[in-house]
């Protein structure tokens, strides 16, 4: 009897539908727009493509030294020099890879100084937007095609330069380097912290991460996470500091990085 019940209000409510009208047409306006806006949407489908493109070329290039900054700095910009010459004895002295976004400014820093090496220098470049339209395409202007990717979405791009600076085994010598820089650097370092304060780096041991504070530029930084959110309660004294080192020179890194890697497993 409760199913010819339910069987029966629901016929009657087909029928009031059928009569009115209205409440099939307030409906399909709905699901036009959802239909559209999944049209609209990229494919999941092309993102899951490019980071698994992205993990093809770290296995192919070799992991190693990460490095994250600004696009905006100046080659006559004194930190310039610093990054590049970071990079080039990180690269000497551990026989790694030098990965980076590829693009102007630290970025160039890093690939230069990786070249003087003689090492590897790879990276996820990123097709940018201008007047509301993304690029076609985007080439390194001297680095061979199989030393880097170019990529549609952030997501895949971060996802290959964490995975460029993970350590599979005791044996590879890999570091994150946060370099000044600002919003989206900024995006990559707090990636990077995270990934490694709640332990999903994805890293079968550690991997050192370094924040090169050239003439206090991340003062202010580390103070409102050391000190402020400390206060405010959402850290807990020192809690970060198992997860990061802030260094002001080169010389301050390297030794910090020798450190790291002569201290027993």
């Amino acid at each position: 009897r409760c199913l010819a019940a339910r069987c029966s209000a629901l016929a009657a409510g087909v029928c009031l539908s059928a009569r009115r009208g209205d409440v099939t047409r307030r409906a399909r306006p709905a699901v036009s727009a959802r239909a559209a806006a999944a049209s609209a949407r990229e494919s999941p489908e092309k993102v899951d493509r490019e980071m698994r493109a992205c993990y093809e070329v770290v296995e192919r290039m070799g992991r190693g030294a990460v490095y994250l900054g600004s696009a905006r700095v100046p080659e006559d910009h004194p930190h310039f020099q610093h990054a590049k010459e970071l990079a080039r004895d990180v690269a000497l002295a551990h026989d790694c890879t030098t990965w980076s976004g590829l693009g102007a400014g630290m970025m160039e820093a890093v690939t230069q100084g990786g070249m003087a090496a003689g090492k590897p220098v790879a990276g996820f470049m990123i097709l940018l937007e201008a007047g509301g339209q993304r690029q076609a395409s985007r080439k390194h202007p001297y680095l061979p095609d199989e030393n880097y990717l170019t990529t549609s979405f952030f997501s895949a791009r971060k996802h290959g330069l964490v995975d460029a600076g993970v350590r599979n085994t005791p044996d590879d010598r890999t570091a994150f380097f946060a370099l000044p820089g600002g919003v989206g650097t900024l995006d990559e370092i707090f990636e990077v912290l995270a990934l490694l304060q709640l332990r999903r780096i994805g890293s079968a041991h550690p991997v050192p991460f370094v924040v090169m504070n050239y003439d206090g530029c991340y003062d202010g930084l580390l103070q409102f996470l050391e000190r402020d959110m400390v206060r405010y309660g959402s850290l807990r004294e020192n809690e970060l500091a198992p997860h990061w080192r802030a260094c002001r020179t080169n010389e301050e890194a390297l030794a910090y990085l020798h450190e790291f890697y002569s201290a027993p497993a």
